[in-house]
C-alpha cells in the first residue's frame, strides 16, 4: 500500500538553472523544485487539506561549522535574526506575523539553521517578503546582543547546566570527536564562548553564511507553486550568490579513539552512556548500512527494554539512539539508568550478551523486525498529516545534501532489511572495545 501511495503522491520537476519551472499535477499532491539564478533553491509541496501554509528558509550552517571560541554562534545569530532590519525594526517582524494570525519561530541544529512562518494562504507574499528582507539586511545592535546573550546563557543553564543527563551527552560528544572538528561542540555552545563573542563575530558569521546559494526555501500547504516562485524571485533575486560558500560549509568530523569519563554531578539517579562511531546515510560508503543501523537502533531499543527492564528488571530505563540524516559520520549510542542497587557492570554485561545473541542468532529477530517495519510505515503515513513535518523533512534532507527523494524512499528501504543484514551491521560496528563512555556519579541534590 505504501508503494502505491508514494507513486501517486510523488511527482518531481526540477529546473536547476533558471527562474522558471513547470508543475506536474498528480492524483494526490505535487512537489515542485527550481533554483533561482543566484542559487536559492525552492521546494514547494501542495497540501490543500486546510487553507494554510508553512514557509521555511533553511541555511546550510549550524554547530558543525563552528569551533572554539565561537561555538554556539549559529544559535546566537538565530536569536539576533529577530532583532530587526531598517524596514522592520526590532519587534516588528513578530508583531506583524501575530497581527496576521500567524505563528513563527526558528531552530538551530548541528547542520542547519531554519526560520519559519505558518499562516493563512492569503499571507504567502508577506511571509516570503519579510523573510527575504532579513537574509541580508539585519541591523546589529550591541544592546540587543547583550540582552540575547543573557537569554541564551539562561537557556543553557536550564537545558544543560541544571540537567545532569544533558551534560553527560555533551561530554560524550566531546570525547568522541576532535575539538576542531564537526559535532564536538553543543548546538547551544560552551558557556565561555557564549559569554565572549562580540558583535563583529556575529556580523562576520552572517556575512559568510546567509546568502541565497546557501539557502533553501521550502513552502508546504495550500499554495500555488508558480505564485511561490514568483514571490521568491521578486524578493530574493536582488541578492548575489557567494562563490566561496561551498568551501565554508565542508568540515568533516574527526573521530577520537576510545575514551572514558566520569562526572560527579548533583543528581538523583546514575546514568551510563556509550557511543560507537558509525556512518550516517550521507557519509556512508555503503549506503544500505545506514538503513541497517537505523533499523538496528529500533530493534535493539525494543529488545533491551523488554529484556533488561521488564523481564530481568536490572535497568529502570534504556535508550538506543542513531541519527540517520546527520551530514557527517555520527554516533550510535546506548544509554541506561540501572535499577536501584544494580551495578553498571551488570547492565553492560547484559547489553553485550544481547548484542552477541543478535549477531549469532539472526533468526530470532524476525518477529521484532516485522513489528518495527509496521510501526515505521504507520509513522510515515501519520506524519504526512502535518505540513510542518513534511516541510521539515524536505528542508532537512535538501540541506544536508541527501535530496528530497530520500523522504519517499525511507519506508521501502527499511522494509527490505533482513535479519541477517542486522546481524552483520551489529558485528561490524558494535565493538565494545572501541566505545566512548561517560558515567554519571550522582552526588545528591
Amino acid at each position: 500500500m505504501m508503494k502505491i501511495l508514494i507513486l501517486l503522491a510523488f511527482f518531481l520537476t526540477t529546473n536547476a538553472f533558471s527562474n522558471s519551472t513547470r508543475i506536474v499535477d498528480s492524483i494526490d499532491t505535487s512537489i515542485t523544485q527550481t533554483t533561482l539564478k543566484n542559487g536559492l533553491k525552492i521546494i514547494v509541496k501542495i497540501d490543500n487539506r486546510a487553507p494554510v501554509f508553512i514557509s521555511q528558509l533553511w541555511y546550510k550552517v549550524g554547530a558543525s561549522n563552528e569551533s572554539r571560541p565561537n561555538t554556539g554562534i549559529s544559535h546566537m545569530l538565530e536569536h539576533m535574526m529577530f532583532k530587526g532590519t531598517d524596514q522592520y525594526p526590532v519587534g516588528e517582524f513578530s508583531r506583524i506575523i501575530a497581527k496576521n494570525g500567524g505563528d513563527e519561530n526558528a531552530f538551530t541544529s548541528k547542520d542547519f539553521t531554519a526560520y519559519y512562518q505558518k499562516m493563512h494562504r492569503s499571507k504567502l507574499e508577506l511571509a516570503i517578503k519579510m523573510e527575504a528582507d532579513r537574509m541580508r539586511n539585519l541591523v546589529f545592535s550591541n544592546r540587543e546582543l547583550q540582552k540575547e546573550r543573557q537569554v541564551v546563557i539562561e537557556e543553557r543553564r536550564m537545558r544543560v547546566e541544571d540537567n545532569p543527563n544533558a551534560k553527560i551527552f555533551e561530554q560524550l560528544r566531546g570525547i568522541s570527536f576532535d575539538p576542531s572538528a564537526a559535532y564536538h561542540a553543543p548546538v547551544i555552545g560552551f558557556q565561555a564562548d557564549i559569554e565572549s563573542y562580540q558583535l563583529n563575530d556575529l556580523k562576520d558569521w552572517y556575512a559568510k553564511y546567509y546568502a541565497p546559494n546557501n539557502a533553501t526555501l521550502v513552502v508546504v500547504g495550500d499554495v500555488n507553486p508558480i505564485q511561490v516562485i514568483k514571490y521568491a524571485q521578486q524578493y530574493f533575486s536582488v541578492y548575489r550568490s557567494k562563490q566561496q560558500i561551498s568551501k565554508l560549509t565542508e568540515k568533516a568530523p574527526i573521530p577520537l579513539t576510545q575514551q572514558t569519563k566520569q562526572l560527579r554531578l548533583k543528581a538523583k539517579l546514575p546514568l551510563y552512556a556509550m557511543a560507537f562511531h558509525v556512518p550516517s546515510l550521507n557519509s556512508a560508503t555503503e549506503k544500505p548500512q545506514a538503513y541497517h543501523l537505523e533499523m538496528l537502533a529500533y530493534v535493539l531499543d525494543n529488545g533491551l527494554s523488554k529484556t533488561l527492564i521488564r523481564d530481568r528488571q536490572i535497568a529502570s530505563s534504556i535508550h538506543v539512539g542513531y541519527r540517520l540524516y546527520d551530514k557527517y559520520q555520527t554516533l550510535f549510542s546506548i544509554s541506561f539508568v540501572p535499577a536501584k542497587g544494580v551495578e553498571n557492570k551488570t547492565v553492560i554485561d547484559a547489553i553485550k550478551q544481547q548484542v552477541q545473541a543478535l549477531i549469532n542468532r539472526s533468526d530470532t529477530l524476525q518477529g521484532e523486525i516485522r513489528r518495527t517495519k509496521s510501526q515505521l510505515e504507520a509513522n510515515f503515513i501519520f506524519e504526512q498529516d502535518q505540513i510542518s513535518t513534511q516541510s521539515y523533512y524536505l528542508g532537512m534532507l535538501e540541506t544536508v545534501g541527501l535530496g528530497i527523494n530520500k523522504m519517499f524512499e525511507y519506508v521501502d528501504k527499511m522494509n527490505k532489511i533482513t535479519a541477517k543484514e542486522l546481524s552483520s551491521v551489529a558485528k561490524l560496528y558494535l565493538d565494545f572495545n572501541q566505545t566512548n563512555t561517560v558515567e554519571l556519579l550522582p552526588q545528591g541534590i
